[in-house]
C-alpha cells in the first residue's frame, strides 16, 4: 500500500487489496437515498460495511457522512438503518450528529468505531 496516492477504483475491490487492521481513520460519504443520479452505480452498504470493519484497526474510527430522503414529508431513515448494518456487522455506533445546511436537506454523521 503506497501512501498519498489516489486511486479510482469501486472501494470493495480497492478494500479487498488492504490487509487486515490496516487504517485508523475513514472519512467518507456514500451515495444516499438516489438524491443524485450516479450513472447506475450499485451502493452495498453490507459488503461496504464488512470491508470496512475487516480494514479498521481497533479503536478505529468510521465517519460515514449520509442524509435520507423525504418522502411526502417522511425521512425513510436509511441513515439509520446503514448505523444498524454496521453495528450488527460489530461496529459500535459512537454517535450521531445531524446537521442541516441552508437551502438543502438535513445530513447525518455517524461516528463508528471498532472495539475489538
Amino acid at each position: 500500500m503506497y501512501l498519498n496516492q489516489i486511486v479510482c477504483e469501486d472501494c470493495v475491490s480497492f478494500m479487498n487489496k488492504i490487509e487486515d487492521n490496516f487504517i485508523d481513520l475513514t472519512v467518507t460519504s456514500p451515495p444516499y437515498d438516489n438524491l443524485r443520479d450516479y450513472n447506475g452505480y450499485n451502493f452495498d452498504c453490507e459488503k461496504i460495511a464488512k470491508e470496512l470493519y475487516r480494514i479498521t484497526k481497533i479503536g478505529g474510527i468510521v465517519v460515514w457522512v449520509v442524509g435520507d430522503k423525504v418522502i411526502k414529508g417522511n425521512k425513510t431513515l436509511s441513515s439509520f438503518k446503514q448505523a444498524l448494518t454496521f453495528q450488527n456487522i460489530g461496529f459500535n455506533v459512537h454517535d450521531t450528529m445531524i446537521y442541516k445546511k441552508k437551502k438543502y436537506p438535513f445530513y447525518a454523521f455517524k461516528c463508528l468505531y471498532k472495539l475489538f
